[in-house]
């Protein structure tokens, strides 16, 4: 929730709701001002409930109401409804889908010899008589999903039936008192019915069953509609405060949660990156104690600095302000309130006890007890029998292994158990339910060709590419050379064509084949083992860059002039040959390729090698592979004014066999970061002209008239923008609001320092064939990006370093403190990565003062 009221618009979650209701009688009175807490459900169980019966947790799919009729003579028949023509109603009174029954009804029984029925509850059915009034109706059967157990999943041979007697389940619920909408249909309590007996409606009922009146008021409650509701809710905000029974109407929902968005007693972990596969590695488990919106920052009490380390109580724990930018939620410890658990119980047994009494050993003892590390439990006494022969007392006992998340309390978690009883428990104590039940997901049908570690984020593109390389590996007719493309397709083309086609690179372009970059500084990195590459600057205090700098000087290695005006030497356009480390070179073997290929493919491509060549603007650079022309390397720099300027990316793209009738597939070199909302951390890139996203128009690929050209200028001008934020689905219709602005200034934060390290990532590992392009550009551009970071640490919005350098007064204070600590951090990192590669950053050395 957002309030309103708050200038910084400071975000709240609610944790606690009051509701209070009017209720309408059937006779159209109206009782006023119910607490919500004293509503009562027409039935104890319903579809979708979670109930608890032993170990066990189920779902409950479909219920069967007991139905209790009295007849005239006084006698009662109960019968179990598994079909809706057992019973017919006389006299409907309203309809209701969900309740069709309830007390008072008069119905027909359609069921053939019910006197000889067991289901007589007293008294002896008369000559025809077949008709009656409801007096009670109960759940009398529900059928059960059993979806986790508290001593694992493995012990099959103990789950219970689907069938059940509802008397044997209990029902997991939480703020179900906060559920009620206008027009649901409840009960009250008998205490609280009479006392507001003046203003209940009576039963009413045709003339010949007013003797039974009587009766029927003593075993059934009147039913009642919910007429009005008003909440007042209590909120957490972000900064730690508390605040009791707000009205709801000074709140407005929030339908964005950022990534960044922490929330006091949250488990989060410190993510730390290295430059060679940006993957958070945690580094400690913390709880927030409260957050700073607006400033980007976040108290945290740190608590392990191992996560596989027990907690000492009797430690003292460090609190630290550091930048939301840096931290991630505890993927394992995430838990809302509302959310099902499973206790993790541990592998001991008391002798002589069937069932361990969790709940009288403190948390600490049964931290440091031992935990199954096979199906996350393990079964200790009472499973040693099948379920169905253990007694109530052994199966009451697990009622205080499952429960529901109610709260944060004392730096741990509030759980309510299906006990009823309420304790705090240390987030590793617990499991949800969700993480137990998503391994278990049953992945598609077209997904099962696929090994684990296939990404899914893939497209149905690259899906397709796998299968047939699948289909290749498994066809023991032998493979072509790479060149056995081009003379088996000279049976499409004439041999004059054909012959211009295979030297392409000489004949259209006059290309001499590969860049040399034998003279490329670059060519040193390239040598280096991956110890090396990930491996940082050992120190990197400025007094120490400042020597190391000065050290490079004498050495004569300061040979870049950034800045400089001169000319540009790389190619935008050239055809190389080597393609060993492009993404998609195993996707399909040669001979595949040749035999899906279309007539007019070459002809095709060969007309977008044309575009290319002479239509690139400067900013985009392409390489093509002369033995491979399904296969192109892209870079494009980042626009100035967004929050990706200055910066390099890399795509590889695919033409399938069937181009231009299908788009290209589109690959994403991203290094493991995840800087745009279109472009994954898989590589995945999402644009509907890739017919990776939905569109219409001309945002959709056409055949006769889209380009590999038009794909490349939509990367950097749609995808690439000012505003990234707005890029999600939908986002784009809450441009101008306060909170959509907000997110998308954060958004644009978090993107530059994405950027940053991005940059790191490729000065140490440029693609192939453009290292010559990472070695001139950030000789060009590296003062360029050091300013930047200077201007914002100075206050200026992110993307707008040079519009704050003219007006420093409108700019003071415009980008947040969390992204100042974090930009901090990696600006030594740039400076010293510049200057290794003799880049003069001398000028720079006082920033980082």
């Amino acid at each position: 929730m957002l309030k309103v009221s708050y200038p910084s618009g400071q975000l709240g979650r609610v944790v606690d709701v009051d509701l209070i209701v009017d209720l309408e009688t059937t006779s159209g009175g109206l009782i006023k001002d119910v607490n919500s807490k004293k509503l009562l459900r027409l039935r104890s169980f319903a579809s979708g409930d979670f109930v608890v019966y032993g170990p066990w947790l189920g779902r409950i799919e479909k219920t069967f109401d007991a139905v209790t009729i009295l007849f005239n003579n006084g006698a009662k028949f109960e019968i179990l409804i598994r079909d809706s023509k057992d019973l017919t109603l006389l006299y409907p009174s309203f309809e209701d889908a969900s309740f069709p029954l309830h007390p008072g009804q008069r119905v027909k029984i359609n069921l053939p010899t019910i006197s000889q029925s067991k289901t007589w509850l007293c008294g002896s059915l008369k000559a025809s008589q077949d008709e009656g009034i409801i007096c009670h109706v109960e759940v009398g059967l529900v059928y059960v999903s059993w979806v986790a157990s508290v001593v694992g999943l493995s012990i099959h041979s103990s789950t219970p039936p689907h069938f059940q007697d509802p008397k044997n389940l209990t029902l997991l619920s939480c703020f179900s008192h906060a559920n009620w909408q206008l027009g649901d249909r409840c009960t009250l309590p008998v205490d609280y019915h009479n006392m507001t007996a003046e203003n209940s409606g009576t039963l009413s009922s045709p003339k010949c069953f007013t003797n039974m009146q009587k009766e029927l008021a003593m075993e059934s409650l009147e039913m009642y509609v919910v007429a009005k509701t008003r909440s007042k809710v209590d909120v957490m905000w972000q900064n730690g405060e508390r605040s009791v029974s707000v009205c709801t109407q000074s709140l407005s929902p929030v339908s964005n949660i950022g990534d960044h968005d922490f929330w006091p007693g949250q488990f989060v972990l410190e993510k730390v990156t290295s430059d060679e596969v940006h993957v958070p590695q945690p580094q400690g488990l913390g709880i927030v104690k409260n957050v700073d919106s607006h400033e980007q920052i976040v108290k945290v009490k740190w608590m392990l600095s191992e996560l596989n380390k027990n907690v000492d109580l009797s430690g003292e724990f460090t609190e630290e302000t550091v930048s939301a930018y840096e931290l991630i939620e505890h993927p394992d410890f995430t838990y809302c309130i509302g959310d099902v658990v499973l206790r993790k119980i541990p592998c001991v047994q008391k002798v002589g006890e069937n069932i361990l009494d969790v709940q009288n050993i403190s948390w600490k003892e049964r931290h440091n007890l031992p935990v199954a590390v096979d199906g996350l439990f393990c079964g200790i006494g009472s499973l040693k029998r099948p379920i169905d022969e253990c007694n109530h007392e052994d199966l009451q006992g697990y009622l205080s292994c499952i429960g529901n998340v109610i709260g944060y309390k004392d730096e741990g978690i509030e759980v309510k158990w299906a006990s009823g009883v309420i304790s705090m428990v240390m987030p590793f104590e617990i499991v949800g339910l969700d993480r137990l039940l998503h391994p278990a997901l049953t992945p598609s049908a077209n997904m099962e060709s696929f090994p684990p570690n296939v990404d899914k984020d893939l497209t149905d593109q690259e899906k397709q590419l796998w299968n047939m390389k699948q289909k290749k590996a498994a066809d023991d007719s032998g493979g072509f050379c790479m060149k056995d493309v081009w003379k088996a397709a000279s049976a499409l083309f004439p041999g004059v064509a054909f012959g211009f086609l295979t030297h392409v690179a000489t004949s259209l372009f006059c290309s001499g084949g590969s860049t040399s970059l034998s003279d490329s500084k670059f060519s040193q990195y390239r040598n280096l083992k991956t110890e090396e590459y990930i491996s940082e600057p050992t120190d990197l205090q400025p007094e120490n860059l400042k020597q190391q700098i000065e050290e490079t000087k004498q050495n004569g290695g300061m040979t870049f002039s950034p800045g400089s005006d001169e000319p540009r030497k790389f190619k935008q356009f050239d055809i190389v040959n080597d393609h060993t480390d492009h993404h998609f070179v195993n996707g399909i073997g040669d001979e595949l390729m040749l035999s899906h290929v279309k007539k007019g493919w070459f002809k095709r491509v060969q007309q977008e090698w044309s575009f290319l060549k002479n239509d690139l603007p400067d900013t985009i650079y392409v390489r093509v592979y002369e033995e491979r022309m399904d296969l192109l390397r892209a870079s494009m720099i980042g626009a100035p004014g967004t929050p990706y300027h200055d910066g390099l990316f890399f795509f590889d793209i695919f033409l399938p066999f069937d181009y231009p009738h299908e788009p290209p597939v589109v690959h994403y070199i991203s290094g493991g970061l995840r800087l745009n909302p279109n472009l994954y951390e898989s590589g995945k890139v999402c644009l509907s002209l890739l017919k990776t996203w939905m569109g219409s128009g001309s945002e959709v690929w056409d055949p006769d008239n889209s380009t590999i050209l038009q794909v490349l200028l939509s990367l950097q001008a749609l995808v690439l923008n000012e505003k990234p934020y707005f890029n999600e689905a939908g986002y784009d219709e809450q441009i101008g609001r306060v909170e959509a602005e907000k997110n998308s200034i954060m958004y644009n934060e978090n993107a530059f320092l994405q950027l940053c390290k991005s940059t790191l990532y490729t000065l140490r590992r440029p693609p192939k064939h453009f290292e010559a392009l990472v070695e001139e550009h950030f000789n060009r551009r590296s003062h360029h990006i050091l300013s930047a970071c200077k201007a914002y640490l100075g206050g200026a919005q992110v993307g707008h370093a040079n519009a704050c350098r003219e007006a420093a007064d409108k700019c003071h204070n415009s980008c947040s403190t969390g992204f100042k600590i974090m930009l901090a951090k990696l600006l030594p990192k740039l400076v010293s990565a510049f200057s290794e590669r003799g880049i003069d950053c001398t000028q720079f050395l006082d920033v980082l003062n």
